[in-house]
């Protein structure tokens, strides 16, 4: 009838299990539950204090520093190489594309993006 034996001992396990859950619970709610809110509030200001790091060491430090660490670019915005980078974006003139055709695929279409190759056709192989 019974599939399975439990001895006193891995009743005695599981019970000192459960309970060791229930106080990893508590002791965390007690003393780490500030945690993840201090992180988010953290996390919500890093923009505002990449910009007071900015206006206090000024453009050459702060772009070294994001440069070393790898910063986003939302956090690049006021400095003085992503300004002149935007600026010289968006004066790049682009009227030596305007004539070219995208080479025709091998269904007989034309594909807007990616590369195009064009299909010639089977080579017959001499024997």
């Amino acid at each position: 009838m019974y599939d399975q034996v439990i001895f006193t001992a891995e009743l005695l396990h599981h019970r000192t299990v459960g309970s060791q859950i229930e106080e990893t619970r508590r002791h965390w709610e007690e003393r780490c539950s500030w945690f993840p809110a201090a992180q988010r509030n953290m996390a919500s200001r890093c923009s505002e204090i990449y910009k007071e790091s900015l206006e206090k060491y000024g453009n050459d430090y702060y772009e070294f520093y994001a440069n070393r660490n790898r910063l986003k670019e939302e956090h690049r915005v006021n400095t003085k190489s992503y300004k002149r980078r935007e600026r010289r974006r968006s004066h790049r003139p682009m009227d030596h594309l305007k004539d070219y055709r995208v080479s025709p695929t091998s269904n007989g279409g034309t594909e807007v993006f990616g590369q195009c190759f064009s299909f010639n056709g089977f080579r017959k192989l001499k024997a």
